[in-house]
């Protein structure tokens, strides 16, 4: 029952934020969404620091193993081909999870890091770039992931603000790092 409760408040509170921005989601209305009484939510997360902490800890988990998979599903085939299935199954996987990257920017533009957490999402997708580009990139192969990494934050970025689907922009990505910009 309190895991049904605390998943029904952290819901709640990514709707009303998605929906409201951060100002605008109160602990009245995220508890009203919820279902619950203001006080319920309070026993649950003692402020709302703690709610989006929380939050993002739970979307984090359901997230991070989607992220190994689409490492493992990458496998081991040529670079090019690698790094496209790669982007393709993690813009997918972010899309599927928009309405917490509405929570993200909508809390602090800036990745958010839980009391002295690191920046896991964001590790794994660049520490698996970096074994993608690496046989191809050597030396560079860091550097380029954070190329690639970067124009995933941006468009991720972009089209959260403009209210739409960024599935396909992997292969966006994808083609413009492989073939540069003025090609395909």
């Amino acid at each position: 029952m309190r895991e049904q409760v605390t998943a029904a408040i952290l819901d709640a509170a990514e709707a009303a934020i998605a929906e409201r921005g951060f100002e605008g989601a109160s602990t009245a209305a995220i508890a009203s969404r919820a279902g619950v009484a203001v006080g319920t939510l309070y026993n649950y997360f003692p402020d709302r620091e703690s709610l989006i902490d929380s939050l993002f800890d739970a979307r984090r988990a359901e997230i991070l193993p989607r992220l190994h998979e689409a490492a493992r599903t990458a496998g081991k085939a040529p670079a090019d081909r690698r790094l496209r299935t790669y982007l393709a199954e993690v813009t997918t996987v972010l899309d599927e999870q928009r309405r917490f990257f509405q929570v993200v920017f909508a809390v602090d533009p800036e990745p958010r890091h839980v009391k002295g957490k690191k920046p896991v999402l964001l590790t794994t997708m660049s520490e698996a770039l970096v074994h993608i580009l690496r046989p191809t990139s050597g030396k560079r192969g860091e550097e380029h992931a954070q190329m690639v990494l970067g124009a995933m934050k941006a468009i991720v970025h972009w089209r959260v603000e403009r209210g739409e689907r960024f599935a396909a922009d992997g292969e966006l990505i994808a083609n413009a790092f492989l073939h540069g910009i003025g090609k395909r």
